[in-house]
């Protein structure tokens, strides 16, 4: 009867120590770099985010990146210009689907983000790593017009303690602005457009119409809750 109940015991912890792991793998706490402020978010759930950057008619065959302990991998081979992925860069965390020109010249960022992450690199190290490699030709501008999608209403400021924040929901297209100003373009914030940095890989920001915007955050919301709770991001009531 004793070992009868030992085997049971056994069985009972041997399925509770898989599910916890089961959860540790799919994202519940996972760190990427063991670095609070790159999160691992379960499989399905970034391949969702991923794509909400996208417009609707272009999700279904977009390629999707996803972040696992070793970095970004294809989740899903599409078959248009368009890749889609959850970028991590200095603690933000944003979905952004880009065309080829930006799938060619600016997506690599965030894969050699992750990896300088792996190797101990900080933020601060990382960000001087990429200008110089501007600088020295190894990375390149955009090299002709092209459109990047960022129409989620979600992004979100990690901290080096993993503490959460939100940002104010601003879905908008983005027209690669190599090296522009606000000047150039006659930009401001809060205008119809502006540059986001300026740089090589600035920005010609526009953001959507107000009512659009409102329809966006409506049909996000289900997608919203899930992501804040696996981030650990609690809005304040």
């Amino acid at each position: 009867m004793r070992s009868t109940r030992a085997v049971w015991l056994a069985i009972v912890l041997m399925f509770a120590l898989s599910a916890a792991s089961a959860a540790q793998s799919a994202g519940d706490g996972a760190r990427f770099a063991q670095s609070p402020q790159y999160p691992l978010l379960p499989r399905a759930l970034e391949i969702d985010l991923a794509l909400s950057a996208a417009p609707k008619h272009l999700r279904g065959d977009a390629t999707v990146w996803v972040l696992d302990q070793s970095g970004y991998a294809i989740a899903r081979k599409g078959g248009n210009a368009f890749a889609c992925v959850v970028s991590r860069r200095a603690g933000d965390l944003f979905p952004v689907c880009w065309d080829a020109e930006g799938t060619r010249s600016l997506l690599p960022l965030d894969f050699e983000d992750a990896r300088l992450r792996l190797s101990g690199k900080s933020g601060a190290e990382i960000e001087a790593i990429e200008m110089e490699r501007f600088r020295s030709g190894q990375y390149h501008a955009p090299s002709r017009a092209g459109v990047a999608y960022m129409l989620s209403p979600m992004r979100y400021r990690i901290d080096e303690h993993g503490g959460v924040t939100r940002t104010t929901s601003s879905p908008h297209l983005m027209f690669y602005g190599p090296n522009l100003t606000d000047t150039d373009i006659g930009g401001a914030r809060g205008a119809f457009v502006f540059i986001n940095r300026v740089g090589p890989d600035g920005m010609m920001i526009v953001p959507v119409g107000q009512k659009e915007r409102e329809a966006i955050v409506s049909d996000a919301q289900p997608l919203i809750a899930q992501v804040e709770q696996a981030i650990g991001y609690h809005p304040s009531r």
